[in-house]
């Protein structure tokens, strides 16, 4: 509901459901696009006029059960039908489209990731690693590889959106509650708690450009209800398919050159198509080209080189959305042993399956290396023609680049599983409440390459010339040898008992005293290796991010609810957790409502929170990624893009980091089908827990001496990096929200809004150096300081529409510098979206719908930084147009 509509005191039923009614209208406001109809309210004022007291429920972000789902708190809650009117299909999807996610998030289209085909979702910008994700309110086991070999997070890709129930988000800090990760807030998915009967649902949709076709099939049955016949048993069964989508079926990616816009290159295509090193400066071409590439001026990419090059467009050779295939069941059921014991158990499980190229076939060249055992590091493999070699013309040993083309693009696949167990019993008294559940959760991915190069074969064909440089076709079985498929293991397991006690046992000063109180023991665990042929030094240009680390968690929590005045509410909480790796940390929390007449509700929430350090960060870690980097030290393109390999290790002394949080809400409602608000939010988080800057440690050679290494003729291969507490983070915005409902006849219009505002974002970028502003910019990822959503919602008899209006700000250009890039544009645009939703449940037990993503069909704006893809995934895509029909059909 809205995060600004509380529980309110008793003052008889009339005003207690006039603000039941309220808050459910206020949920559009935060959901502006994912509106529900306002009818359920009607429902609600019937009840109170026959004088039903409305039942207690749990809601995210306190641990007493509340006559209203919101209170203190900011919770945004997304109930079953704004989640369908959305238009989204996936968990991932749903979140990914709210203000509150503002950036530094990744999906499936991040393919170069190593957590390839997963997704995950960063509240307030602050990455995917300090939004905690609950399911049914219980921790889930986190992805078995990490996001950017550093940030541990929950698939949300492993969930099925057809069994939930509904998502409720807790925009502020709420480590007090629920311990570590929690510093942006929490995500809280909950399934589907009643189920009678048996339910269908199907859909089609598909691009109308790259004819990427998607299907989705749902099950749901269930039988029994809990409060009738004291049991209830539910199963859910979800299929989802989506082909893939490369580079080459869009016009906006397809041949990779942009220099028809600002700063824009021919980012799409490589020069390393074949080339003799003699003179490192001005390098000798295999002549002709290898087949597959052609001659183009080095002028085509920037480079002051005079000459050709020969070179091949390498869009073919990426995808932009993998191929998905998703199959997803839960199975759950409750019992009541008698009138106050009631048992309840889960079981979900997700078996996914993700395809994509992660990238053009490999290129030999300066710089190649394979992992060393012996030293956990990396050795140089020279690519040298020795003399005599068939395709060396000279009289010398010939360096050179090439690209095995004939090998086909390196192709990843990735299996993914994800199971939950869930049991427990709950109890009710007369004034007490308790809950006591056991809780184990894995995540287990296995990922597949194909089309690698063997090293020892490599190291073969150039001793004895087995393979024809310049005719590869000649020699087929040199060719069959090179080729190298492997396989990199990971997992992520989670064990969990938690108890917990929650009642108003006390009467102080103008009502009830509210108690709850509770202890958790968790032991997470995570294993995420590599492949023998990397172990082994068999692997060409390996990337390696190995983790090992086990812990154990306890912990103790306390939460009273207080009412000094009838207008008043104040929550206070706190919990203190002990790691057995770095230690303890205590996060209280004070939480007030005053609610000063039936108009106006204020709200103000502080609390302190902390993240542990990840595993990839303090256990025996070891990780060879690589990346690009602007060199302005590069002797061929200087200021020019440049691949780099990256080595960091594990830091078993860092401490975790801290946070502090703030939030103020006003909202002003005149009456249930009117509102107005403002959420203001301060976030500081402290000892954050970062490598250095690359792009810092390349430009400054000075201030990080010995850690860059660069090959005989200068150009950029190796940075070694660490981890440390270092720094400050702080961020600040607000949400502004608002809601009006026309009643024209048998006809309801309404207008939604919900816009939020980064006003800053401040961190240093280099440890010891002043904080530097990212708000507005895409210095620490791209983070526009507007994003909104408005919709206009119709509903009359059995039809019903929606068209969204998304909106994401403009934000200047902090990567690709104007004197790396001199045709640079210093802002990057903004971008309109329009989503439109159609339903008809005219039909006998049927709904049929119809919603277009994009109506418009708009490409991203353009962003320099995002190399071959000319925009930033982390807040567009280059689907385009999608169009989905669907039936649901209940027996």
């Amino acid at each position: 509901m809205s995060s600004f509509v509380a529980s309110l005191s008793p003052a008889g039923a009339q005003r207690r459901v006039r603000y039941r009614r309220l808050s459910l209208a206020l949920a559009a406001v935060l959901t502006a696009p994912l509106a529900a109809e306002a009818d359920a309210s009607a429902d609600d004022a019937a009840a109170a006029d026959a004088g039903v007291t409305l039942d207690a429920v749990q809601v995210t972000g306190t641990h007493l059960k509340r006559s209203d789902e919101a209170g203190v708190n900011p919770v945004l809650v997304l109930d079953r039908a704004q989640i369908e009117q959305s238009g989204k299909v996936t968990v991932a999807d749903l979140l990914r489209s709210l203000t509150v996610n503002s950036g530094n998030s990744f999906n499936e289209q991040y393919t170069g990731s190593f957590a390839n085909g997963s997704a995950g979702v960063s509240l307030r910008g602050l990455s995917q690693k300090n939004t905690l994700v609950l399911v049914n309110g219980q921790r889930v086991a986190a992805y078995g590889f990490a996001q950017n070999t550093q940030d541990n997070f929950v698939d949300l890709n492993a969930l099925p959106l057809g069994a939930v129930e509904r998502v409720e988000i807790l925009k502020d800090g709420a480590s007090a509650l629920y311990g570590s990760d929690a510093i942006a807030g929490v995500v809280n998915i909950l399934l589907r708690r009643k189920i009678e009967g048996v339910e269908l649902d199907a859909s089609y949709g598909a691009a109308t450009e790259g004819g990427t076709d998607q299907t989705t099939v749902g099950v749901r049955a269930g039988r029994g209800d809990p409060d009738r016949d004291g049991y209830s048993v539910r199963f859910s069964l979800d299929v989802f398919n989506r082909d893939r989508l490369d580079a080459d079926e869009r016009d906006l990616t397809r041949d990779g050159d942009y220099r028809d816009q600002p700063g824009g290159r021919l980012a799409g295509w490589s020069t390393q198509g074949g080339a003799y090193l003699r003179n490192p400066r001005a390098p000798v071409h295999f002549d002709p080209c290898q087949p597959g590439t052609t001659l183009r001026p080095y002028a085509d990419f920037g480079s002051p080189l005079p000459g050709d090059a020969c070179a091949f467009n390498t869009q073919p050779f990426r995808t932009l959305l993998p191929a998905t295939e998703r199959y997803q069941a839960s199975l759950a059921g409750d019992v009541w042993f008698n009138d106050n014991v009631q048992g309840f158990a889960e079981l979900l499980y997700s078996h996914g399956h993700n395809g994509t190229y992660f990238g053009a076939p490999l290129t030999v060249g300066p710089g190649l290396r394979a992992y060393d055992a012996s030293t956990g590091g990396l050795v140089d493999i020279p690519v040298v023609l020795p003399l005599g070699n068939p395709s060396n013309p000279y009289a010398t040993p010939a360096p050179f680049e090439y690209t095995f083309l004939d090998l086909g693009a390196r192709y990843k696949i990735n299996q993914s599983q994800f199971s939950r167990a869930l049991f427990g019993l709950r109890g009710r008294g007369e004034v007490w409440d308790w809950e006591v559940a056991g809780n184990y959760s894995e995540s287990v991915q296995r990922e597949f390459t194909r089309n690698f190069v063997n090293r020892y074969v490599f190291q073969q064909i150039l001793a004895d010339g087995s393979y024809d440089f310049l005719d590869p076709a000649s020699t087929p079985g040199s060719l069959d040898a090179l080729r190298l498929a492997t396989r990199r293991p990971g997992s992520y397991h989670l064990a969990s008992v938690n108890a917990k006690v929650s009642g108003f046992p006390w009467q102080l000063w103008a009502g009830d005293v509210g108690v709850a109180a509770g202890v958790e023991f968790r032991h997470e665990s995570q294993n995420a290796g590599t492949s023998p042929q990397v172990l082994s030094g068999t692997e060409l240009r390996p990337a390696i991010n190995l983790i090992d680390g086990e812990r154990n968690v306890s912990a103790a929590f306390v939460e009273f609810s207080l009412k000094p005045a009838e207008q008043v509410e104040v929550q206070l909480a706190g919990r203190g957790d002990h790691y057995d790796d770095f230690g303890s940390a205590f996060s209280p929390k004070l939480g007030v409502r005053w609610q000063p007449s039936d108009a106006w509700l204020v709200r103000f929430n502080a609390s302190r929170g902390f993240r542990a350090p990840s595993f990839p960060e303090n256990a025996q870690s070891t990780t060879i990624s690589y990346g690009s980097v602007i060199d302005p030290y590069d002797p061929v393109q200087p200021g020019s893009s440049r691949g780099v390999t990256v080595l960091r290790a594990g830091n078993p002394d860092l401490k975790p980091e801290r946070s502090s949080n703030l939030n103020l809400g006003v909202l002003w409602s005149p009456d249930a089908d009117s509102s107005l608000g403002i959420d203001l939010y301060r976030i500081e988080q402290k000892d954050l827990i970062s490598p250095d800057n690359v792009q810092a440690i390349v430009s400054n050679p000075d201030l990080y001496p010995d850690r860059v290494t660069r090959d005989a003729q200068g150009r950029l291969q190796l940075v070694e990096n660490r981890y440390a507490n270092q720094g400050t983070l702080t961020t600040t915005g607000f949400d502004l929200e608002g809601r009006k409902v026309w009643h024209a006849g048998d006809a309801d219009w309404t207008l939604d809004g919900t816009w939020t505002r980064l006003l800053s974002y401040e961190q240093p970028q280099v440890a010891g150096e002043a904080a530097r502003e990212g708000a507005g910019g895409n210095r620490f990822g791209a983070l526009p300081k507007w994003r909104g959503i408005t919709s206009l919602g119709y509903a009359r008899g059995d039809w019903s529409a929606q068209l969204s209006w998304r909106y994401i700000g403009g934000y200047t250009q902090q990567v690709v510098t104007a004197s790396s890039n001199p045709g640079l544009a210093t802002n990057i645009d903004d971008s309109n979206r329009f989503d439109l939703y159609v339903g008809y449940e005219g039909l006998r037990d049927t709904t049929l719908y119809l919603s277009v993503q994009n109506l418009a069909d708009a490409d991203p704006p353009f962003d320099p930084a995002g190399g071959a893809l000319p925009y930033d995934i982390s807040q567009y895509d280059a689907l385009g147009r999608f169009v989905t029909v669907g039936v649901k059909y209940v027996f």
